[in-house]
């Protein structure tokens, strides 16, 4: 399904930007902080580009955007945004992102602390030919700078794609590691590598 590759480039940011979001919640007042990301990625599919993003968080409110350039130079781009509830422990999320073609591809959905070091998310994506689907996702603090997280993606037909993302950070450099099983139960993966600097805002 060609509209599937999309889904799997949102959210470039990776998933430490989750539980840095309730963190900004639970510190209201706290000082901006703007974390910038630069990598490259190949897929199990012969592909290969590089990426770039911006994460900016403060008072429980957390901004992302970015872009991805293939091999062939096709740009894509991407933003979000969620916003946390520090008395629910719950946060909204609305995002888009368009590929080198034009067609975009919109969501929308909710967050929810269900544990510690785990968050729990569903909602609903809207692609470019009209068509929707739902989700589920589970993102878990599995080690100290390490993040896993599992979505599972329901078309409208009722077939699924399964996805799980592994990100780890050490110091300013990371990986991550996406492997995305289709409803034909082909399995694509694509590794990405990047570097990250992170810079707080000074007090006013």
């Amino acid at each position: 399904m060609k509209n599937e590759p999309l889904f799997k480039l949102i959210a470039i940011a990776g998933i430490a930007s989750v539980f840095l979001a309730f963190a900004s919640a639970a510190h209201a007042g706290q000082r901006e902080k703007e974390t910038t990301r630069t990598g490259s990625y190949t897929t199990s599919k012969g592909g290969s580009g590089t990426i770039s993003s911006t994460t900016t968080r403060a008072n429980g409110v957390v901004n992302k955007q970015g872009s991805w350039t293939n091999a062939a130079g096709g740009t894509g781009s991407w933003q979000s945004q969620t916003t946390w509830d520090k008395s629910t422990k719950t946060a909204t999320v609305d995002g888009s992102a368009t590929r080198p073609n034009g067609a975009t591809t919109t969501w929308q959905g909710t967050k929810a602390v269900t544990a510690p070091g785990t968050i729990s998310g569903s909602g609903t994506l809207t692609r470019a030919n009209g068509t929707t689907a739902t989700y589920q996702s589970t993102d878990t603090k599995a080690a100290p700078g390490t993040w896993d997280k599992s979505t599972v993606i329901t078309n409208a037909n009722g077939t699924t794609i399964d996805r799980s993302v592994q990100t780890t950070v050490s110091g300013s450099s990371g990986t991550r590691v996406e492997t995305t099983t289709l409803p034909d139960g082909k399995t694509v993966t694509r590794d990405t590598s990047f570097t990250q600097t992170t810079v707080t805002a000074p007090n006013p």
